[in-house]
């Protein structure tokens, strides 16, 4: 088989770096960005504010703290996004297999087009340069035979250079390299690698895979793969699938089971209007929740052949995975629904007479709801429970 040849192209601080590009005095000021409001989180900082401590994720007003002369700028995530398609587009040009994990995050499979482009090095450098030229971004560009070495390789450099690891080289790069160097060693896998007095991958590249499952799970064995720079995973391009989204911003945290129940419901009503006008059934959707303190929870279900004519009869598949949430008794800040697997509806004859009787009333109701919707606006008429709910947010809703 011929050898991968798996390009990674990163760029650092990739939000700030295009807000820079837009405002160039910004270069000589610490930056951050973030949403206005009262419980904004930072989402992207510079090199300068990330020397005095400022991080991603980090809440807005611990950030003022860390350093008063923090400049902040709002989120345009529309530019960014467009940025970013503007990107794969470039690197699209030099291979079909371009992905985009997220924006400033690239892998592109060579394999196979040194007939086309010439040697793999040669075309790496060669995209970094045009990108420099073109969009005026420097990246760190990593090229191995695996996403996982090219990644870790495009670390070690500083932008718009270059870093090869040629075939049978993976172990040698990877083993003085520091653990948190492997994608997805966060602080407490760290930690927990400490604790057994490991440093380095090479360090952890040595242990059996058994002797580490036994203390860390499955993850323990895939850890052990990536010390050894083994990845299958093929570089695979994104491919939308159609969704609807509803997503709910809390205007404080909320952790009354009632409201919360409401707030629901409300996003449910929501995404059935959408359906019935799209005439579309979902067959699975997923929930996830942001608490108060910073966790979050996702979890996903086939929805049964059900139709989607009625709000109650989806809020009643859909709350029971919800009540699941509620367990940790912890303040939630934002809930998420989604829906996928779309199919055309088709209706289901009832086994019983009087579940006829059931799903018809509750249908006429429906139909009554949305006439009436639709005729005097969406917020002419709601359920009682949506009305005495004291929280309230702003609902965001994508359809694809």
């Amino acid at each position: 088989m011929e050898n991968r040849h798996i390009v990674h192209f990163s760029f650092p601080d990739f939000y700030a770096t295009l807000e820079e590009r837009r405002h160039p005095e910004l270069k000589k000021k610490p930056l951050a960005l973030a949403v206005p409001g009262p419980r904004s989180v930072i989402q992207g900082v510079n090199a300068l504010a990330r020397r005095e401590g400022i991080q991603e994720g980090m809440a807005f007003h611990h950030a003022k703290r860390f350093c008063r002369r923090l400049t902040v700028f709002p989120v345009d995530l529309p530019a960014y996004m467009e940025e970013h398609q503007q990107i794969l587009i470039h690197l699209g040009r030099f291979s079909p297999l371009v992905e985009g994990p997220r924006p400033g995050r690239y892998f592109v499979d060579l394999t196979g087009t040194h007939r086309l482009w010439g040697a793999a090095p040669d075309v790496s450098f060669r995209m970094e340069k045009e990108l420099a030229a073109q969009r005026t971004l420097h990246a760190r560009v990593g090229l191995a035979g695996n996403k996982l070495v090219s990644q870790v390789a495009s670390r070690c450099i500083i932008p718009g250079e270059l870093s090869c690891i040629f075939a049978g080289g993976e172990v040698s790069f990877l083993t003085p390299l520091p653990l948190d160097f492997l994608p997805g060693v966060g602080p407490a896998t760290l930690a927990r690698l400490r604790d057994f007095n490991l440093r380095s991958i090479g360090q952890l590249a040595h242990l059996p895979s058994k002797s580490l499952a036994s203390v860390l799970g499955k993850t323990g064995i895939r850890l052990a793969q990536m010390a050894r720079g083994v990845d299958l995973a093929p570089v695979l391009p994104f491919v939308r699938s159609p969704g609807l989204s509803i997503v709910q911003k809390l205007d404080r945290d909320e952790i009354h089971r009632e409201n919360l129940e409401g707030l629901l419901f409300q996003q449910v009503e929501e995404a059935g209007w959408h359906l019935r006008r799209h005439n579309r059934c979902p067959g699975r959707f997923t929930l996830e929740v942001r608490y108060a303190d910073g966790g979050t929870a996702r979890l996903q279900h086939p929805l049964p052949p059900i139709t989607t004519r009625v709000d109650q009869q989806l809020f009643g598949k859909i709350r029971p995975v919800f009540l699941k949430f509620l367990q940790r008794r912890v303040a939630i800040r934002r809930i998420g629904l989604e829906l996928g697997e779309f199919s055309m509806p088709a209706r289901q004859l009832p086994l019983f007479p009087w579940e006829e009787e059931t799903s018809a009333g509750a249908g006429r109701i429906q139909q009554a709801l949305d006439a009436v919707r639709t005729r005097f606006g969406r917020e002419s008429i709601a359920w009682g429970r949506v009305v005495q709910m004291e929280a309230k947010g702003s609902i965001t809703v994508e359809f694809n």
